[in-house]
């Protein structure tokens, strides 16, 4: 059986970086700031980030980012939809697959070296 590591598709990168995150409405209802989360990342990649949460968050979950990476690379508004979450090492974490072709994420992308990794 394959594990995690060997299904990514790109290396991730050990960063902690701010973001904002909304859970969507599976319907359309407004959102509310008070519905964002501030939360941190543990890992990026060009097609996902895994953060830290303070509860749980169903996989499957369509979600907006503001991720503002350091560095002077600027800040990106992305969507992604909750891949997993789950607790390793006692911490809740949750992996976001990054739906490219939305808002930012061709900027984003374009911020990664071909093979992956974060360009200076």
């Amino acid at each position: 059986m394959a594990t995690a590591m060997e299904n990514r598709r790109y290396p991730r990168i050990h960063r902690e970086e701010s973001l904002s995150l909304t859970l969507l409405p599976a319907r359309s209802t407004s959102v509310s700031r008070e519905d964002r989360l501030y939360l941190t990342t543990q890992d990026v990649s060009v097609a996902g980030i895994s953060v830290e949460l303070p509860s749980p968050i169903r996989p499957d979950t369509d979600v907006e980012l503001w991720v503002a990476l350091l560095e002077e690379h600027g800040t990106y508004h992305l969507y992604g939809t909750v891949a997993w979450c789950a607790a390793p090492d006692g911490q809740l974490l949750a992996g976001i697959a990054l739906d490219l072709e939305r808002a930012d994420g061709r900027l984003w992308s374009a911020h990664f070296d071909n093979d992956g990794s974060l360009s200076d």
